[in-house]
């Protein structure tokens, strides 16, 4: 289950990027000063670095919010039948695919598929489409309506159902961090400090740009698409080489009450951590280092994901047509 937290009243709006980008010129170390003994780092978890660049942090408070917001949906476990199996008089999402799919004249069996290939009574409870659901939830827009086409009609659990099955493998994905799946002994560090801040600067705040973050080191999986953070940094006042960061990422949750919900229930997950670094004759911190702090050293980002430019993705079920889901989620996505 996921830590949540009330998010505290807005820090600040800001239209600058975090590092306050200056010219290399003003970057130059503003002093002599000790060096600092950097701990040993896996090469294989500084992609982050690799991809954006150094990090360089200013002390304040800041606030981001992408422009696209994630909407909820249920997670659609692996060990549940709701996907292919008639609840009551109602059909299921995948059986309404193949009665509108045959109405057509097209045969398909996504039902049948799914229930013989893709369901598992076995599987782990946590074990589902939180992923794809992410993934879509920040591609595509919501869908808000039930639909009739032909003459079956889908409500709006259904078509989000039916999305969030199309988005199960999509091209392009980029993953910074290391899934952890109970190898190690010690305390987790899939993701470093330093590389969680810097992707959070570089993706959301310098670009605007959601993401989707898997919340918490442990063995389970659970995806978050997040569009909103405000951060808290304090420098050390007897260390300059040292500041301080609170974060608080905002995402959505797939936790809903209803198939048929719409709308964002949004989640809050807190985050402390130090950065350590040299100061920067621009007033900024140039980091080399991080380490979580606090309940965060065991309870941080495992990795993070980015989105790609491009809709390239389908189904594990051959059964469904993203074309068709396309038709369905233009109808059901129109505004009153």
């Amino acid at each position: 289950m996921s830590r949540t937290f009330v998010i505290l009243p807005i820090l600040c709006q800001l239209s600058i990027a975090l590092s306050a980008c200056g010219s290399p010129e003003t970057r130059e170390p503003a002093a002599s000063i000790e060096a600092l003994r950097v701990p040993e780092r896996d090469p294989e978890l500084m992609q982050v670095t690799s991809a954006y660049g150094d990090l360089f942090v200013h002390e304040g408070e800041f606030e981001a919010e992408s422009a696209v917001k994630p909407w909820s949906s249920w997670w659609f476990p692996t060990k549940d039948t709701y996907l292919f199996q008639k609840r009551g008089e109602e059909f299921s999402p995948l059986e309404k695919y193949d009665r509108f799919m045959r109405s057509r004249n097209l045969k398909t069996t996504a039902a049948a598929f799914e229930r013989d290939h893709l369901y598992d009574p076995n599987a782990s409870a946590w074990e589902g489409l939180c992923n794809a659901w992410a993934i879509a939830s920040l591609m595509e827009p919501e869908p808000t309506l039930p639909v009739r086409m032909g003459d079956t009609t889908f409500q709006v659990g259904d078509t989000k159902a039916l999305v969030v099955k199309s988005y199960e493998s999509i091209e392009g994905l980029h993953a910074f961090g290391q899934r952890y799946n109970g190898g190690r002994t010690s305390e987790f560090d899939d993701l470093y400090p330093e590389q969680f801040h810097r992707i959070l600067q570089a993706e959301l705040f310098e670009r605007g740009n959601p993401f989707i973050m898997d919340k918490d080191p442990g063995v389970p999986v659970w995806n978050t698409p997040v569009w909103k953070s405000q951060l808290q940094i304090v420098k050390n006042p007897s260390d300059p080489r040292v500041a301080h960061v609170t974060a608080w990422v905002v995402g959505a949750s797939p936790f809903v009450e209803s198939y048929d919900y719409v709308g964002t229930l949004s989640v809050v997950f807190q985050y402390t951590y130090d950065l350590y670094g040299y100061p920067q004759n621009d007033g900024s911190l140039r980091v080399v280092y991080g380490d979580w702090t606090g309940e965060s050293r065991d309870y941080h980002p495992d990795f993070i994901t980015t989105l790609p430019d491009q809709k390239k993705r389908k189904s594990f079920n051959p059964e469904l047509d993203p074309t068709v889901v396309d038709e369905l989620l233009r109808s059901a996505s129109k505004k009153n």
